[in-house]
C-alpha cells in the first residue's frame, strides 16, 4: 500500500510524469495544464480551481519530501499557475487566448519579476506552489487589459 502511495504522490507532484522531461520539465508541465484546460467543458473550468490548487499543494509537499527543497521535477505548481492563467483567457480570442496564456504565463513563471522572485524563495511547498500562482496571476491581469484595449 505504501507503494501506491508513493505512485500517485509522484504522479501528482509531476503532473503524470512531465517533471521527468530532461528538457523543460516546467513547459511540458503547462502545456499539459493548458491541454487539459482547452478539453475542460467551459462550466467547470473555474469550480476545478480551488481542487487544483490544494492538489497542487499537496503535490508540492510530496515532491519536497522526495527530492528536495525545491526540485525541478515538481511541475503540478505549473498546473495550478497555467491553469490560473487559462482562466482568463478571454473566450472571443479563442485558441490564440490559451496560447498567449500559456506563454504569458511561462515568460512571468522564468523571469520572476517582484512579487513572484519573493515568493519563489520562500522555502516551503506553499512557497514553491505560490510563486507560479503569482505568475499566473500576472499573466492573468496582462490578458485582461491587453482585451481591454483591443
Amino acid at each position: 500500500m505504501k507503494r501506491f502511495y508513493r505512485f500517485i504522490g509522484v504522479t501528482v507532484a509531476t503532473t503524470f510524469g512531465t517533471g521527468f522531461f530532461p528538457l523543460g520539465p516546467g513547459t511540458v508541465g503547462s502545456l499539459v495544464s493548458a491541454g487539459i484546460f482547452l478539453i475542460t467543458p467551459d462550466h467547470i473550468r473555474f469550480t476545478l480551481l480551488p481542487g487544483i490548487l490544494l492538489t497542487a499543494w499537496a503535490g508540492c509537499e510530496a515532491g519536497r519530501r522526495f527530492w528536495g527543497e525545491d526540485p525541478s521535477k515538481v511541475t503540478v505548481d505549473e498546473l495550478a499557475g497555467c491553469w490560473i492563467a487559462c482562466l482568463a483567457a478571454p473566450v472571443h480570442w479563442g485558441y490564440m487566448g490559451i496560447a498567449a496564456a500559456f506563454l504569458l504565463f511561462r515568460i512571468f513563471d522564468i523571469f520572476k519579476p517582484w512579487p513572484v522572485n519573493v515568493l519563489d524563495r520562500m522555502k516551503s511547498s506553499l512557497g514553491i506552489l505560490l510563486d507560479d500562482v503569482a505568475a499566473g496571476f500576472m499573466a492573468a491581469a496582462v490578458l485582461i487589459l491587453a482585451d481591454l484595449l483591443v
